[in-house]
């Protein structure tokens, strides 16, 4: 390169005219297989070399030597551009207000073979293959850019074009997934060029899920199959960045809950999903369901009261009908299980936001009960009851363990007891 630039001292010069004072490049494939990204990289290249060449020169003295710095220019573009042979080569001198610019133009065309196929092989490293396709859809055309930028280049230009593929897979995952990175390995084999894109997560990433599905409208056991197939869908989300989970939330809210809705159970039982994904402390993502219905509300539970002499195992079937969107006309069975006693409460509930009211009559007691219920959270409950026979009062804090187990403690007139619940 040195040599040849040396010739320049040589050339002959003429009269002083106009400097030249910017440099324009532009290089075409004469047989038009060559990607236009990669001739402009090629132009890139041999825009410098022209720089060091006419930048500052008199521009008269250049033109007049037009034809040797062409044959120059061509020897070196020869050497430049690994994978392609120059052609033809040719310079112009424009006069401007802003300057002279120094113009040339090059043809060239691959060496011998260029590439046919190009295969691309996008990987999401450490990510579950249903998390991995989402992401894929953040990086629409990637694929097709590729293979646009490769097929028909030289394939002996394959090392040098692999550094411009790395960048421009770099940009697009930089500027759709910064929460990620790109490794990118391209090869050749036979006539084809193999693109390998490793895309691998950056900081911290989700280590475990908490996950629960509950049901306050149906019995909890008739969504276990529904229950086991999305822990594992759940589970997906482990190796996610903490946060592209955070700033991406409400977007796989609404992926998990258009198969929520999808799935043949819940359409059939008319259920409305509700999902929530948050992050926890040390990694954790927590993931609740919820299945609940606008036309009736059905529950089975059973209780087990540690602190308490008598009456200490009974159990209670709710069976409710929504009027309206917030009032439920309702009939709970209860049983005793110490002296097998049975009760009977019809009654209605308002229903407003987290907060239930409920007035329901006991028979054959022939009393009024009064219930309030708040629910702070989906696992903890606030529940208050009145008795209006011997104006007693019940307040009680439970705290759902999972879908099938609760505990509460209750403090009561009489006595304060812990009670176990299994939910059904």
């Amino acid at each position: 390169m040195a040599g040849l630039l040396a010739l320049t001292l040589a050339l002959p010069s003429l009269a002083a005219a106009a400097p030249v004072t910017q440099v324009q490049v532009h290089i075409t494939d004469s047989r038009g297989t060559t990607s236009r990204l990669l001739l402009d990289k090629m132009s890139g290249s041999m825009r410098v070399v022209a720089e060091q060449l006419f930048n500052g020169r008199d521009s008269a003295a250049l033109a007049a030597a037009a034809g040797d710095y062409e044959r120059l220019l061509g020897e070196i573009s020869d050497r430049v551009i690994t994978g392609y042979q120059t052609n033809q080569v040719t310079l112009r001198f424009v006069d401007s207000a802003q300057g002279t610019t120094a113009m040339a133009d090059f043809s060239v065309s691959p060496w011998a073979q260029t590439v046919g196929k190009v295969k691309v092989d996008l990987q999401f490293s450490g990510l579950d293959t249903e998390t991995a396709a989402l992401l894929e859809h953040r990086l629409p055309g990637l694929e097709q850019q590729l293979r646009q930028t490769l097929e028909g280049a030289s394939l002996d230009a394959a090392d040098w074009a692999g550094s411009l593929v790395r960048a421009q897979v770099q940009k697009q995952v930089e500027t759709a997934l910064p929460d990620f990175k790109a490794a990118v390995d391209v090869t050749t084999r036979g006539g084809d060029a193999f693109v390998q894109v490793i895309v691998y997560p950056v900081g911290p990433v989700v280590r475990d899920v908490q996950y629960s599905m509950a049901s306050k409208s149906i019995p909890n056991i008739l969504l276990m199959g529904l229950k086991y197939k999305y822990a594992d869908k759940a589970k997906a989300l482990r190796g996610l960045p903490l946060g592209y989970m955070r700033s991406h939330r409400a977007e796989l809210e609404r992926y998990f809950l258009a198969q929520l809705q999808a799935e043949p159970s819940v359409r059939r039982h008319r259920l409305t999903p509700g999902l929530t994904i948050a992050a926890a402390g040390s990694g954790d993502a927590v993931v609740d369901i919820t299945l609940e219905s606008q036309e009736y509300r059905i529950w089975f539970e059973g209780y087990g009261d540690i602190g308490r002499d008598d009456h200490n195992l009974s159990g209670r079937a709710h069976l409710g009908k929504y009027i309206s969107p917030q009032v439920e006309l309702f009939g709970e069975a209860g049983v005793d299980l110490d002296e097998v006693d049975w009760t009977f409460d019809p009654g209605f509930a308002y229903h407003r936001g987290k907060a239930t009211l409920a007035l329901m009559r006991r028979f054959p007691d022939d009393k009024n009960i009064y219930r309030g219920t708040y629910d702070f959270t989906p696992k903890w409950r606030l529940r208050l009851e009145h008795f209006g026979d011997t104006g007693d009062n019940e307040y009680a804090v439970r705290y759902r363990i999972h879908e099938f187990l609760s505990g509460e403690y209750v403090f009561s007139s009489d006595k304060s007891y812990f009670r176990i619940i299994g939910n059904l």
